[in-house]
């Protein structure tokens, strides 16, 4: 949203020396001020917002999806290797959870 800030105030610093210093009438320097220097300066300022925004709800959406197409990869894989016929490598933190769950007489789906 920064960068949004920036680019407006960029705009209207351009638009208003644009204004000032081509030559026109008072309709036309205003008219340059407004299309050159406000129109894009809220474009940029809103677009910034939006963009903001837009990355705020992204950001958990986006672990979200990374946290279950690694589930499903590390599922793949498991599987895969137990089709080929290798047993599967699994990590020591999670041997220890599974044995733990198994010793308590949980169920696992498949």
């Amino acid at each position: 949203m920064r960068t949004g800030n920036h680019l407006a105030i960029v705009c209207l610093f351009c638009g208003a020396a644009f204004a000032a210093f081509v030559s026109g009438s008072l309709e036309q320097r205003i008219g340059n001020l407004f299309c050159f220097g406000l129109i894009p300066a809220v474009g940029f300022y809103a677009g910034g917002h939006i963009l903001g925004q837009l990355l705020v709800f992204g950001v958990p959406l986006c672990d979200m999806i990374m946290a279950r197409c690694f589930r499903y990869a590390v599922r793949l894989v498991n599987d895969l290797l137990s089709w080929v016929g290798t047993k599967s490598k699994i990590p020591y933190a999670s041997r220890a959870w599974l044995e733990a769950r198994r010793s308590n007489g949980d169920e696992f789906r498949t």
